[in-house]
């Protein structure tokens, strides 16, 4: 099993990386810059996550073909604040999130998987995307309508968008919508449909992160391909 990662140096996405070689996947990060964690099963390269030709160059690093992508990307903001200016570039998610999509398509139209399987993209996202917004708790609302909070919300839309648009029918897809995050801790996952309600105020970054692994590695099968999922502990 071959899992790429965008966001891998991330506080969500350094948990699924270190996660999935616990499993004994191999794992390649495209990165702004390597960083210090030798593993025999892990590759990574320099680049930007925006660059088709970085994205393309990044899978084909480990001389492998990739099963399934995950993207753990952050909106960037002057703090981690969530209410803090948005200073990064528009469409980041989603942009990034559809290159690797188009890599995933053109890796497999050139070569089908070994296992038969379509390869995967999980994107991790928040409660209050899309048609998510229906369930969403009301004080978030109103700081998405009202705060600068609405241009993290315009990318995770805009992620689902591209999900929907961009893998086609060569890859599969799911995205993950997390409710408010919180540290580390391993936690059961329960799943929601995009506007049903139930789920709880928090899930760890950890939790998320693994159920996210877990089914890019199809160890939870296809329940939800092709879905947006509400996550939460």
């Amino acid at each position: 099993m071959h899992l790429f990662i965008l966001g891998g140096t991330g506080q969500s996405g350094g948990f699924a990386y270190k996660y999935a070689l616990e499993q004994g996947y191999h794992v390649t990060l495209l990165v702004r810059k390597v960083i210090e964690h030798k593993h025999a099963n892990l590759t990574m390269v320099e680049g930007s996550v925006l660059s088709q030709e970085d994205m393309d160059r990044a899978f084909a690093a480990a001389g492998i073909p990739v099963d399934s992508a995950l993207q753990f990307l952050n909106v960037p903001r002057e703090s981690a604040k969530p209410w803090s200016k948005f200073i990064g570039p528009p469409r980041l998610l989603a942009d990034a999130t559809a290159n690797a999509a188009r890599a995933l398509r053109g890796q497999q139209r050139r070569a089908p998987l070994p296992s038969g399987r379509k390869p995967v993209l999980v994107a991790m996202n928040a409660l209050g995307a899309g048609d998510s917004i229906a369930v969403t708790p009301f004080i978030t609302k109103i700081f998405i309508n009202h705060s600068s909070l609405g241009k993290t919300y315009e990318e995770h839309s805009a992620v689902l968008a591209e999900l929907e648009d961009d893998c086609g029918k060569d890859v599969d897809w799911t995205a993950a919508l997390a409710v408010g995050l919180s540290s580390a801790g391993a936690k059961p996952v329960k799943t929601f449909s995009m506007t049903e309600r139930g789920a709880s105020m928090m899930i760890t970054r950890e939790s998320c992160a693994t159920w996210m692994v877990n089914v890019a590695a199809g160890r939870i099968g296809e329940r939800f391909s092709r879905q947006a999922v509400i996550v939460s502990n």
